[in-house]
């Protein structure tokens, strides 16, 4: 197993988190708006991103360990649905419908997608979009790896794994499927992890409930990739570091089991990596004091082929990068919003840099206002999806027998990062050893450009003006590897463009803030070998726009709240007959809302909104999948399922 520089550590959010937008839970004491409104604090630094509060008194402590209550029975005694409840499988292309209510028939779709279940009108505690995992049409064989349990404290769930012994592999699918629920109440945001060994199976955050209302849901993941560790037993766990007491209330259990679809004529097995090894023995916490993930591997001499899958969840301050300013608004406290405005995961192997994967704005259910994210959460908020880097030009220098190093840093770091990650190899069967070397590596320090001069601070240290934040990279890197079927080259060329404009205007009966960001990534691997040239092509977009005002006076505050967040991708695979494959997604997420608030109790005196959540995905083979769900006032006031 690769050591590690680092171990999890506790998740619970610290009492300075109040000046971050979102971080408050929702009906919890307080709900910090970012207004970019500085204080000074007993050691005169700057106190950070602060506005007025929507739900519950300012009263902040830190939360301690409560024993548990008594949970609802719901909550610990579900089964888990059946294998192919809940899944729509998709055969017919042409299908479109506006559901208005419950009841109805179920659409049909295009083979090889999986729709989640259709939210029913009114739904008020979680609806989705986003596809499940399709499956092969024969049983499979199903391993529990923990039973419904409460989450209390830090320590993880720990489990025994052992891969089913009636079906022993090779599998044509291994999914893994995980149920989650929050009791009705006060609680946070939570982050909830599941490993085996170290390799991570499933990385996502939890919703956050209501005085009223309990959300349960489902996330699953396809891990087939990982079948070659799988096969053996190891020991597992499942992080989720929750805390209850009088004011935060909300109890969150869970349970996950894995999915084993065998190999048969219609489902034939999987060709997945003989070699895969984590980066780590549990997620790693990267921060100031340790902002380097290392650990040595050991690789095959027969490699040909590496893949690194990477998840990087932003914490604290750096949760809201693409809120943050410079050091010299934030002031020096790490809890502060400081940093800028920019962040990005980068690997190293021996030293050199190896790939970049830009962040996706994640924002959590408690994130800027939770009023947003009732009942549809932001895009991949439950179930986080990897990045997955090709290393394979490195090879030339990993084949000789001898650990080497391998690294992740996260450019901008502020406060703190949770990172996992599991590297996949493939090997020549035909060769003991393979040799080669890397071609070229143009990849180089990141050229960014924030301009935070034009935002000023004013006498009550809020800020007027604007800030205006860039980054642009491209890089190739080439290697080549000597294998018993020839020369293989391998071309990495990456292009990213970033850029992240923040306005702020702050007077005595208003405040403004406006958020407009937006990520391009362009990335290309060309495989050379004697049957020629294969490619794959990835492009996508991250926008993230953000508008709020808050205004009026003692006796009325009210906060206007507009905010887009955007996902499109167009994955393309050409093979060296030059037959083409294509794949497109369409991702948006755009909530709104106004707040009125009596500032003397601070509480909501009324919070009304609209959410349109809509997913598209289509391919060449003539595959679709779409749903709009659309929400008012925080249900689901209607549905549009089908591809048209």
């Amino acid at each position: 197993m690769p050591a590690t520089s680092s171990t999890h550590t506790s998740s619970m959010r610290p009492l300075t988190d109040l000046i971050f937008p979102g971080a408050a839970p929702c009906d919890s004491a307080a709900h910090a708006i970012p207004l970019h409104k500085t204080t000074q604090n007993q050691n005169n630094s700057n106190t950070g991103l602060i506005g007025f509060l929507l739900d519950g008194e300012l009263a902040w402590a830190i939360v301690m360990l409560a024993q548990p209550g008594t949970l609802p029975a719901s909550l610990l005694a579900r089964p888990f649905p059946d294998t192919c409840q809940g899944y729509f499988p998709m055969r017919s292309l042409f299908w479109s419908a506006v559901l208005l209510g419950a009841g109805l028939a179920v659409p049909a779709y295009a083979a090889d997608y999986a729709a989640p279940p259709v939210p029913p009108v009114g739904t008020n505690t979680v609806a989705e979009v986003e596809l499940r995992v399709p499956r092969p049409a024969n049983q499979p064989c199903i391993v529990p790896l923990f039973d419904t349990r409460e989450f209390v404290g830090e320590d993880p769930a720990r489990f025994d794994y052992a891969p089913p012994q009636k079906c022993k592999g090779p599998w044509a699918k291994v999914v893994i499927e995980a149920d989650y629920a929050v009791s009705a109440g006060r609680q946070y945001d939570r982050t909830a992890i599941i490993n085996v060994g170290g390799v991570n199976l499933y990385f996502g955050t939890t919703m956050e409930p209501r005085k009223d209302i309990a959300p349960e849901w489902h996330v699953e993941r396809d891990v087939t990739a990982y079948q070659a560790y799988l096969r053996d037993k190891r020991k597992g766990a499942a992080w989720l570091v929750n805390y209850v007491d009088d004011t935060y209330t909300g109890h969150i259990t869970g349970r996950a089991r894995m999915l084993f679809y065998p190999a048969a004529k219609d489902a034939p097995a999987a060709e997945t990596a003989p070699f895969v090894t984590p980066i780590s023995d549990a997620p790693v916490r990267l921060d100031s004091d340790t902002p380097r993930l290392t650990t040595q591997v050991r690789f095959p001499a027969n490699l040909e082929r590496l893949h690194l899958d990477l998840l990087a969840e932003p914490q604290g301050a750096d949760e809201f990068w693409y809120a943050c300013v410079d050091d010299r608004l934030a002031g020096d406290g790490k809890e502060n919003c400081g940093g800028g405005a920019w962040r990005e995961a980068e690997l190293w192997i021996d030293g050199q840099r190896a790939g970049t994967a830009p962040l996706f704005p994640w924002i959590y259910t408690g994130g800027i206002n939770p009023y947003l994210w009732f009942p549809a959460p932001g895009i991949q908020t439950l179930n986080f999806v990897p990045t997955r880097l090709d290393l394979t030009p490195f090879i030339g220098l990993l084949t000789d027998d001898k650990p080497h190093e391998i690294a992740v840093t996260i450019q901008g770091l502020r406060r703190y990062f949770l990172v996992t990650g599991t590297l996949m190899g493939w090997q020549d069967k035909g060769a003991k050893r393979v040799t080669g070397a890397v071609i070229s590596n143009t990849l180089t320090d990141p050229e960014v450009t924030a301009d935070f001069s034009r935002a000023k601070p004013t006498e009550q240290g809020e800020l007027n003006g604007n800030s205006l934040t860039t980054q642009a990279r491209a890089y190739e890197i080439a290697g080549f590897v000597e294998t018993s079927r020839g020369r293989i080259e391998t071309r990495v060329r990456s292009s990213t463009r970033f850029f992240n404009r923040q306005d702020y205007v702050s007077g005595e009966k208003a405040n403004l803030w406006r958020v407009d960001q937006s990520t391009l990534i362009d990335n290309l691997v060309q495989t050379i070998d004697k049957d020629g040239l294969r490619m794959e092509r990835f492009q996508a977009r991250y926008p993230l726009t953000i508008d709020m005002q808050v205004s009026g006076d003692d006796n009325n505050r009210t906060q206007q709240l507009k905010l887009e967040q955007g996902l499109w991708s167009e994955r393309v695979i050409t093979d060296a007959s030059g037959a083409r494959w294509w794949q497109i997604m369409d991702y948006q997420v755009k909530p709104e809302l106004t707040a009125v608030t009596d500032p003397q109790t601070r509480r909501s005196r009324q919070v009304t909104g609209t959410n349109r959540v809509q997913l598209d995905v289509k391919d060449s083979d003539g595959g679709c999948y779409h749903r709009t769900i659309n929400v008012t006032n925080n249900a689901v006031a209607a549905v549009t399922d089908g591809c048209h």
